[in-house]
């Protein structure tokens, strides 16, 4: 990695270690986490791209460790979905500045962390129906931003999934969506060499935070846990907006 100095590369380690760690704990919150952070560090144009190699390798890490197996589906119809977003969040990313995109990053993080504190559930009449629209929209933020989780998690969590399931069905789409998602950037030519300097360099470190946090899973109370990370996203956010307007 160029230009970048010792401190930043610790620090960095740290981000990828933490996130890879929480991700394979709850099954999400990698790139929210790992992005508010790493933005300060990277450019967007930069960052989104080797997000979603880490993403397709933790989702990896945490499929082969699933205890229940998840039915096609729950996943296929957003994954299917998700791909009529992801050429809109290409677009985005390719043509709209780096601090514009830090900006929509920060208020969106806010956004879905405080709609993510809420228990709002789903009507009974929709209890059974796939979910489309927040794999959609999934698509869109996921590879303009990375920061494709939050309108899942919601769905989910109004759907009232298990834990395991939530963790299963999560772990296979993003599997899917981030694999088609680094497709489209090689094939747009938007993954540059910073890139991969970066996903070569945190790989050992995603492979250990992944495997780590999965041993946990299972001795946290998942509540608790949510609300911190949820807490912590709500305050990273709010620098993310205030560097992007000082910028």
């Amino acid at each position: 990695m160029h230009d970048i100095t010792i401190i930043q590369i610790v620090l960095c380690s740290i981000v990828i270690l933490s996130a890879a760690f929480i991700k394979g704990m709850t099954g999400f919150g990698f790139a929210l986490l790992a992005i508010p952070f790493l933005s300060f560090i990277f450019p967007m144009q930069v960052l989104v791209p080797a997000m979603s190699l880490f993403n397709l390798i933790t989702s990896l890490v945490i499929l082969f460790k699933l205890r229940e197996k998840i039915k096609a589906y729950y996943f296929i119809p957003m994954f299917i979905a998700s791909l009529g977003g992801i050429p809109l969040g290409i677009y985005a990313l390719e043509y709209v500045s780096s601090d514009t995109l830090r900006l929509i990053t920060g208020i969106l993080i806010i956004l879905f962390s405080i709609q993510m504190l809420g228990k709002v559930k789903l009507a009974k009449r929709f209890l059974n129906f796939p979910i489309v629209f927040a794999g959609f929209i999934s698509g869109i933020l996921g590879s303009a931003i990375s920061v494709g989780g939050p309108p899942l998690v919601i769905a989910m969590n109004r759907k009232g999934y298990s834990k395991e399931r939530f963790r299963g069905v999560f772990a296979w789409f993003s599997t899917f969506s981030s694999f088609f998602t680094t497709v489209a950037f090689l094939m747009k030519g938007m993954i540059e060499m910073e890139s991969v300097n970066l996903a070569l360099f945190c790989l050992p470190i995603l492979f250990f935070g992944s495997h780590f946090g999965s041993k946990f899973s299972g001795r946290i109370e998942p509540e608790k846990f949510r609300k911190i990370v949820i807490g912590i996203n709500i305050i990273t956010g709010s620098i993310i907006i205030i560097t992007a307007f000082i910028n």
